[in-house]
């Protein structure tokens, strides 16, 4: 079984970004397909093991609230759900999906835009089955909520996605706390696992039907 940055950086507690570095100093065993990084779980657990490092490689079976008190649903409240956002490459979606979230004040959509876009570069946030998650390396300050804005793009746009599917769909996820950050990652990671809950996705459901799955998969798992 093999598990990835996003995936591992949840089990280990940090940010994405440190797993990146610590893959760079050849600090963790991994293997690489296109752009991204897959980690064995048996390699994990030697790894932890000699390095006397705590891991829990264990399947989630929840969905976890920030400690804030604000779930994977409000997130997308504040963010909100757009539709036909286009774009024929990476760059051009990401700013037309900037652009079109009214919660991001106009004075830092540029440099937004750059955090996205190098991280883009780095390494890519396609996960598969035609699903994004862009978000920026550090806290955004100035939001005085999180949010994980959906963007339907009009056209499927190569992403260079673990599974080489072009991506339709994007969750940006925008947050002002890292620790609130990954436990946003951590529950959308949740529903992602649901292969229902991608079908449903692929249908480019309407905002509200959208919401009211993603609050029954919360409920169902006592959130």
């Amino acid at each position: 079984m093999e598990v990835t940055i996003f995936e591992l950086s949840k089990h280990l507690s940090v940010s994405p970004d440190t797993i990146e570095r610590w893959i760079r100093q050849g600090k963790l065993p991994v293997s690489k397909k296109g752009s991204n990084y897959r980690f064995d779980i048996n390699e994990l657990v030697q790894w932890a093991k000699k390095n006397h490092i705590r891991i829990d490689l264990t399947e989630k079976k929840s969905m976890e609230k920030t400690n804030t008190g604000i779930c994977l649903s409000d997130a997308v409240k504040n963010g909100g759900i757009y539709s036909h956002i286009k774009g024929d490459d990476v760059h051009s979606v990401l700013s037309c999906a900037v652009e079109a979230i009214p919660g991001i004040p106009a004075e830092h959509q540029n440099s937004l835009l750059d955090q996205l876009i190098k991280r883009e570069a780095a390494l890519s946030t396609g996960i598969g089955n035609g699903v994004a998650i862009p978000h920026p390396r550090q806290p955004q300050a100035y939001l005085e909520e999180p949010m994980a804005a959906v963007c339907f793009l009009s056209e499927p746009v190569d992403y260079n996605a673990l599974d080489d599917q072009a991506v339709s769909v994007l969750f940006l996820i925008l947050c002002p706390d890292l620790k609130i950050h990954l436990q946003l990652l951590s529950a959308l990671s949740f529903c992602l696992k649901h292969s229902s809950f991608v079908s449903f996705l692929k249908t480019r459901p309407a905002p509200d039907a959208l919401l009211g799955q993603i609050e029954d998969l919360q409920n169902r798992n006592s959130i």
